[in-house]
């Protein structure tokens, strides 16, 4: 049943306040709205499903400057959308104390990524002077042909053919 309406609020407000309250409890009048609950589907609130179960014009919450916006403001809070003005001081305490454990959680995140990253960078670059050393020694061992045949081949990885040849 909806609340009983009160002599000081416009009978619009108190309509989509109303709305308000049956769609938190999960008890729409609206038939598509109730067809959707029925069929065990959410009914979000949002300015549009509270618009259409008051039966009212969506234009009338749906703007920044509009004429209801202190319904408005209460439709965009219980929607949870980010961006709206907090309703007292204890809100915004609980949003930045959620926001800041948040941003400590990717911060350690990135740290760690951070010194992955730089682990294989500084493993890389080892087996690269590694690789290069071993390039100029064994360019060094071959003596250079004119016809740019080598003629011979040389393992790069001479231990590895050692342990082969056993």
């Amino acid at each position: 049943m909806p609340r009983r309406r009160s002599k000081t609020r416009d009978r619009i407000e108190q309509d989509f306040l109303d709305a308000i309250e049956r769609l938190k409890d999960g008890r729409p009048q609206n038939p598509e709205l109730r067809e959707k609950v029925r069929k065990g589907k959410t009914v979000k609130i949002n300015i549009a499903t509270v618009a259409q179960e008051a039966g009212r014009a969506r234009g009338l919450i749906g703007i920044e400057n509009c004429r209801y916006p202190e319904v408005r403001q209460l439709v965009l809070i219980e929607a949870d959308t980010p961006g709206v003005a907090p309703g007292n001081r204890d809100d915004v305490i609980k949003k930045l104390r959620a926001e800041i454990a948040e941003l400590r959680m990717r911060h350690v995140q990135a740290e760690a990524h951070a010194a992955y990253h730089f682990d294989l960078r500084t493993k890389a670059e080892k087996k690269a002077a590694e690789y290069k050393g071993r390039y100029e020694r064994l360019k060094a061992k071959v003596p250079a042909v004119e016809g740019g045949d080598q003629g011979k081949v040389v393992p790069i990885f001479p231990e590895q053919e050692q342990v082969d040849a056993e």
